[in-house]
This record gives C-alpha cells, structure tokens and sequence, in this order.
C-alpha cells in the first residue's frame, strides 16, 4: 500500500501518477473543505506537473530515461534516470522546474494588474502558485531543485561525494533558517496565540522533516557510492531462486516451492524476466482449485535486470529508480542469480564501516 500509485494518463510519452497519500488529499479537501478547497488543490498541482515536466523534457531531450512523475501531498517527482549523467547537464534538469514556474509567473502577474475583480483573482492565485513554486525550489535543500542545482554546481571542480557532503550541510543550514524567517513570519502576521500560527509551525516543520529526510538519503547514497565501488553485483547475488515457465499452474509452483525450499521465482517472457508475487497459501488451508489451477503470469511483476559484473552501487541506484526489490542478474544474456534488497543491504553494511576504517588508516 505504501507504494501503490494510480495512473491517470501520460503526457509527453511520461505517466502521470497521483500517490496513494495524494489520493487521500483530494478526497480530504473534497469532504472536508469543499468545493473551493478541492478547485485550489487541483490548481496548485496543475502548476506542480507543469513544473515537473519542465525537468522531464529537458531530461529527454538530453537522451535520459524518465519513468514517471508522481504527484505527492508535498509537491511532485520526476523520476529520472540521473546516474552516470555530467553535472552541466544535471544542473540544466534541476534548474528547468523553478525556471519554468517563475517564466509562467511573468504573465499572471501581468494579468493581475491589469484586470479587476474574479480575473483579478484567478490571475494573483496564479501568479502567487508559480512565483512560490519558483522561488521555493530553488532553496539549496535536498530534495528540492536548489539542492541539486548547487550540487551539480560543486561537481565542476569536486568529485560526487564531497559535492554532496557540503550541498547536504548547506541544506541543513538553509532548512534552520527557512524554519526560523518562516516562525518570524508567522508570530508577525498571526501573533502567537492565533490558531493559525500553530498551523503553519506544524505544516512548515513537517516540510523541513520531509526535506531533510530527503537530504540524509542523498548522503547515504553518496556514501554507499564511494565505500562500495570496488564491490560488483557477483559480489550480493544469491541463487536462491526458481525459474519456471510462464504457464505453470500454481499448484504445481507451489509443490516446487515446497521441494525445492524456494521464495524467490521468476520467469521470463523474451527478454524481459518476471516475479511471481508472494502468494500465501498455507498446507493446513488449501487455496481452491480454481486459484491453484491459475498460470503464474498472472501474478507476475516485471523487474529490472543487471550485468553480474556491474558495480553493486549501480545496482542499489537501479532498484530506487526502478522501486524495485529483486533484480534479475544476467552474464551475457543469461540469467544467473537474483539481487534482492535485504540481501545487497547486508553486504553494504558488512563493507561500508570496514572500507571507511581503512581509509581513514592510510
């Protein structure tokens, strides 16, 4: 549930998605505050796509995947494939969202002057979404597009992970005084024993716990980057898996499962290689004959696939790219092994303090 998103469509040959917890926004405001509240809403993340599809065109034009962008209660994601991408050009991704906002702002902002009474209305609330959606982004705080710009801004004369060391410690520097001039704002124009001062401490701290979470993750990638380079996919791939045919019923995956002590399986269509969701039937509570007698392609999932001599940090940056938690692992076209997330975290935390020690020896 935690992941699951809804698809409404795709713009530019990009899916749009709208998160779980973005679905439950709309149907708050819908209930809870009408239909004014609702209009604003899908307004404001109208803006928010636009914004978004400013880093995804830009991202295609310079020949990188996009897989999606996801509309969550706090904004939205461009789900771009930036690994191994030269920092001039990541710099140009980052800094297309907040540009194109505060371009869209410009005739808003015109319109408002000029026009009087409803017109005047939509106008300033378009002009005021954009010029906020703008000028927050470009705050030098991961997640937000600030951060990145400045990142890719180090990388000019800084290798990857001291560039993200100091545009980590910049962000958290920008998040305390973002928190401090956003209180200073809120005591002036509320006073302090106005509900309405409450509410926007609370939502603004939020914001900086979302915001900081997204620059520690930043960090722990930087890290599992460097402290794991020498590490290849062979080094965390497992062969505790099955393959079967796509057409195998589960009555008989699940008599495989049980002969051969089994939980990973997979098949492949082509190409492309598929799991076999977790299914939970039990000995003691037999699944009817007409859910065993069904082929496993129904439940399958297609997941990613991975050289075996790839580096392993590839490997972890496939699977948050991709949301995946098993990777198929090829060697020359044939599958060999499997990643699975537990797994490659273990190895990680095994070399992770033994390689930082031996660097801080020599």
């Amino acid at each position: 549930m935690a992941d699951f998103s809804l698809g409404i469509g795709k713009i530019f040959g990009i899916e749009l998605q709208l998160h779980w917890t973005f679905v439950l926004l709309l149907l708050a405001s819908a209930f809870l505050g009408g239909a004014s509240l609702f209009i604003l809403i899908v307004i404001l993340f109208a803006m928010v796509v636009v914004h978004e599809l400013a880093h995804s065109v830009v991202a295609q034009k310079n020949g990188i995947t996009v897989k999606k962008i996801i509309l969550l209660p706090f904004g939205g994601a461009s789900i771009i494939d930036l690994e191994d991408v030269p920092p001039a050009t990541s710099l140009k991704i980052a800094a297309a969202g907040p540009l194109m906002s505060i371009v869209l702002a410009i005739p808003f902002g015109i319109a408002a002057v000029y026009t009087t009474g409803a017109l005047y209305d939509f106008a300033y609330l378009m002009f005021l979404i954009n010029i906020i959606l703008g000028i927050f982004n470009f705050i030098p705080a991961f997640p937000l597009d600030g951060g990145r710009v400045l990142k890719s801004y180090l990388e000019r004369n800084k290798d990857q992970f001291e560039a993200t060391k100091i545009a980590v410690k910049v962000s958290t520097a920008s998040l305390i005084v973002f928190l401090i001039g956003s209180t200073i704002y809120a005591t002036a124009e509320y006073g302090l024993s106005s509900p309405n001062w409450t509410l926007v401490l609370i939502w603004n701290f939020v914001i900086v716990l979302f915001v900081y979470g997204g620059a520690q993750s930043e960090l722990e990638a930087s890290y599992i980057t460097k402290y794991t380079e020498k590490l290849r996919v062979s080094t965390a791939t497992t062969k505790n898996f099955t393959v079967v045919k796509p057409t195998t019923t589960l009555r008989k995956l699940y008599k495989i499962m049980l002969s051969e002590k089994q939980h990973t399986t997979l098949y492949r269509k082509g190409n492309d290689f598929f799991a076999v969701q977790k299914l939970y039937i039990s000995p003691l509570r037999p699944a009817p004959g007409s859910i065993l007698d069904k082929q496993v392609s129904a439940y399958g999932i297609g997941i990613p696939s991975i050289e075996h001599n790839a580096q392993l940090s590839k490997a972890v940056n496939k699977m948050r790219f991709e949301n995946a938690t098993v990777l198929a692992v090829t060697k020359n076209g044939k599958l060999v092994g499997v990643l699975t997330a537990p797994h490659v975290e273990s190895v990680i935390a095994l070399h992770i303090p033994h390689n930082m020690k031996r660097e801080k020896g020599q």
